[in-house]
């Protein structure tokens, strides 16, 4: 159950957030739907295998104490491609 939620409901929700904000960013002329797109395919396959090997390590611990370093990492794509967002919509690059 621990590697269900940690690994596949957290790529599950990268991937909703990374297609939220390339619709939202369609047609402004902008290169950041590119840009989401391309972290995604990168960014979600790496935080799901830094997430399972997070996991992995602490199996046999009843509680795992490492929930705040799987938040952590779970939240680095989506908080880059909001970066990505917000940067371009202020400077207007």
């Amino acid at each position: 159950m621990r590697y269900l939620v940690g690994v596949g409901l957290v790529a599950l929700l990268q991937v909703g957030f990374s297609f939220a904000i390339i619709l939202a960013t369609r047609g402004g002329g902008s290169f950041v739907a590119l840009g989401a797109m391309l972290m995604a395919v990168l960014g979600v396959p790496i935080t799901a295998l830094v997430n399972f090997l997070l996991i992995h390590a602490d199996r046999n611990s009843p509680r795992s104490p490492h929930v705040l370093r799987l938040i952590l990492v779970s939240l680095l794509l989506p908080a880059a491609q909001l970066a990505l967002m917000i940067l371009v919509s202020v400077f207007r690059l």
